[in-house]
C-alpha cells in the first residue's frame, strides 16, 4: 500500500507549479516605447553634396552633358540625339530634352526621367540626408531665366520623381538652388526658400508673394505647395 504524502507538503507542491511567471517590468516598457519611423526620422537636414564627375563616360545614341558619380550610383544629365534634325526614339513629341539618367555598372540606362522640353538648362544639384543618408537631386531649369526645379529621390539605388518646384527667388541674380533648403520628419520632406520674396509659376504668371513661410511639402505621396 502506498504512503500518503503528508499535507503541508502536497500544498507546497501544487502552489509552486500554479504561481505565475512574473514578467520582467523593465523588458516590457522596453517594449511598449519603442521608437516608431516617424521618431527616428526627425528634423533630418539635407546639406548639399559636391559628388564626384565623371568626363570619360559615352552613351550612344545620348549627348552627355554632365556626369557624376554619387554614393556608388552613375548620374548623367543631357539629351538624346536628334537624327536629321528631327525627334527620333526614345524621345517623342511629347517627351523630349533634357533628362536625367541613372545606369547600372555596365553603364546601361535604368532610369531617365520625363523630358524637360524646350529648355536650355538641365543641371542637377545634390542634397544628401544627414540621418539616413538618401539624396535628394533639383534639377534647375532655364530658358533664357530661371523657371523652377525637378525634385528626384535617389534611395537604395533607385530613383523616384517626386515633382516640380514651380518657384525662383524675386531675384533675377539669383536662382531656386542657391536658396534652397531641405529637411526630413516623419511627416515628410520639407523644401523651404531663404529669400524674403518669392516668384510662382516663373516665366508664365510670375505671380510674387513675400515668403511668409512659403514651402513645399512631400508627403510621401504628392509634392504640395503651402503658402
Amino acid at each position: 500500500m502506498k504512503k500518503l504524502l503528508p499535507a503541508f507538503v502536497l500544498f507546497t507542491l501544487i502552489y509552486c507549479k500554479e504561481e505565475p511567471k512574473k514578467e520582467n517590468k523593465a523588458t516590457v516598457e522596453k517594449e511598449t516605447t519603442a521608437p516608431t519611423k516617424a521618431e527616428v526620422i526627425k528634423d533630418a537636414v539635407y546639406t548639399e553634396l559636391k559628388p564626384d564627375k565623371i568626363s570619360d563616360l559615352k552613351i550612344k545614341g545620348f549627348d552627355i552633358e554632365q556626369a557624376f558619380s554619387v554614393e556608388g550610383n552613375k548620374i548623367v544629365a543631357g539629351n538624346f540625339q536628334f537624327t536629321d534634325g528631327k525627334i527620333t526614339l526614345p524621345d517623342t513629341e511629347e517627351d523630349f530634352g533634357k533628362r536625367l539618367l541613372l545606369l547600372n555598372h555596365k553603364n546601361e540606362i535604368i532610369y531617365q526621367s520625363p523630358g524637360s522640353g524646350e529648355a536650355y538648362l538641365y543641371e542637377p544639384y545634390f542634397y544628401k540626408n544627414s540621418q539616413n543618408g538618401n539624396i535628394i537631386i533639383v534639377c534647375q531649369l532655364a530658358y533664357e531665366y530661371f523657371f523652377g526645379g525637378d525634385v528626384y529621390l535617389l534611395e537604395k539605388g533607385k530613383i523616384r520623381y517626386l515633382g516640380n518646384l514651380d518657384i525662383e527667388p524675386n531675384n533675377e541674380e539669383r536662382k531656386l538652388t542657391d536658396i534652397l533648403l531641405i529637411k526630413e520628419s516623419g511627416n515628410g520632406i520639407t523644401f523651404s526658400f531663404d529669400s524674403d520674396s518669392l516668384v510662382l509659376k516663373p516665366g508664365s504668371e510670375d505671380i510674387t508673394i513675400k515668403n511668409n513661410d512659403v514651402k513645399y511639402v512631400y508627403d510621401y505621396k504628392s509634392l504640395k505647395l503651402y503658402q
